[in-house]
């Protein structure tokens, strides 16, 4: 993990920039070379649109406290703020990347990397999120359960589909997975819909235990462990072994 305080900032600077960015471009409001399009509630249906505005103010605070620090005269350090909201917001934007790019994009036709739109709210500022994730939060800070917390966005999501589709008349729902009026998986309604939800929810819960995987994998007195003391936070005694797993470096294994 990256510890210097400065380049943090640096990274954050740019990833807010790029992330504002993408917040600017889903309100629909201008795109390169187009004219500017009435401002509309419709952009608020959308996860990707969501997904972005968590990114965007999870940025900012991490960066304020990022500066504050800094201008502080810390060097070293990594992130104390919302580390769990956090962790939800990665997941949450971590599935809008893959959903767009396997799902609903085309990023195989030159027309996808030309529309500054799609390349900003569903490839840069996620990745560059994501990588603010893996590059600077410090290790075994995050609960077991955070994955499982992860859900309950998406699942809200949901329910906010729902509602809007009932109430407004000749609603175009955002996603054809989540359009009742479709016959997904060959079963119409709300049963092909709730399919889709269920494979939704297993693939953020993988995605989530593999990201929270990845917090609790670090290198320990030359060697890289995977240390799961404390995982819960809530239970363990502070003097509760530690259960680790050792994975032995390139040399040893020379040896």
């Amino acid at each position: 993990m990256i510890k210097d305080l400065r380049v943090q900032m640096i990274y954050r600077i740019i990833l807010c920039c790029v992330s504002a960015l993408a917040v600017l471009l889903t309100l629909g409001i201008f795109y390169a070379g187009q004219g500017p399009k009435d401002l509309t509630w419709e952009f608020l249906k959308y996860y990707t649109n969501l997904s972005n505005y968590f990114v965007f103010g999870v940025s900012v605070v991490v960066l304020a406290d990022n500066v504050k620090r800094v201008f502080a005269g810390e060097k070293e350090g990594y992130n104390k703020k919302i580390r769990t909201f956090k962790f939800m917001t990665t997941v949450m934007i971590l599935v809008t990347f893959l959903v767009y790019l396997i799902l609903l994009g085309e990023p195989f036709t030159a027309d996808f990397w030309r529309n500054i739109g799609n390349l900003s709210y569903h490839v840069f500022a996620p990745i560059l999120f994501i990588f603010d994730y893996i590059l600077f939060e410090e290790k075994k800070t995050i609960s077991v359960f955070a994955p499982l917390y992860s859900l309950v966005i998406p699942l809200v999501y949901v329910c906010y589909a729902f509602i809007l589709g009932a109430a407004i008349p000749n609603f175009e729902y955002p996603y054809f997975f989540l359009d009742v009026n479709k016959n997904n998986f060959g079963i119409g309604g709300y049963g092909g819909v709730m399919l889709w939800v269920l494979i939704l929810v297993l693939v953020f819960t993988v995605l989530g235990y593999l990201l929270w995987l990845w917090n609790r994998f670090a290198k320990e007195n030359g060697k890289w462990r995977f240390n799961f003391k404390n995982i819960v936070f809530l239970f363990n005694p502070p003097e509760a072994k530690q259960l680790e797993i050792e994975i032995p470096d390139e040399k040893e294994k020379q040896e």
